[in-house]
């Protein structure tokens, strides 16, 4: 399976851990359709971002999702919703775009301060992790 299409399904926060974490460890599946499903909240979109962006940790990063290359979550509401969304769509750009997607989501997001922060805030992690960065150990 490729694509999973779950769009109009009543699928709530509860649903999108359970995909959270059955995704964790995907190797095949490139996009998740889960439009017009209204129980989906912004701790759901959050949820999504970390799978595919995780900026808890180094290793968090390096273990985040690099199949998926397309995530649809619309029926959103407002601008943290958008942010969250501009975010998932950047990861998932990562993942189609170089062939190293790991390596560069490290660059782009734990070595770029603003990117980071900004980051953090949607997924409502603390930036004190910063002295963790050694940039000495990126992987190849």
């Amino acid at each position: 399976i490729t694509d999973l299409l779950l769009n109009n399904n009543k699928i709530d926060d509860e649903g999108v851990e359970i995909l959270v974490d059955a995704l964790q460890s995907n190797t095949s599946l490139t996009e998740l359709d889960l439009r017009w499903n209204d129980g989906i909240s912004n701790q759901g979109i959050e949820m999504l971002l970390k799978l595919v962006n995780n900026v808890s940790s180094i290793k968090a990063t390096l273990q985040s999702n690099h199949t998926l290359k397309r995530i649809r979550v619309e029926h959103l509401n407002q601008l943290e919703r958008d942010e969250i969304q501009t975010n998932i769509d950047k990861a998932t750009r990562i993942n189609t775009c170089y062939t190293r997607p790991a390596r560069e989501k490290l660059i782009q997001t734990q070595l770029h301060s603003q990117n980071r922060a900004e980051l953090c805030r949607l997924q409502g992690i603390d930036r004190s992790l910063y002295s963790e960065i050694d940039p000495l150990h990126l992987p190849e």
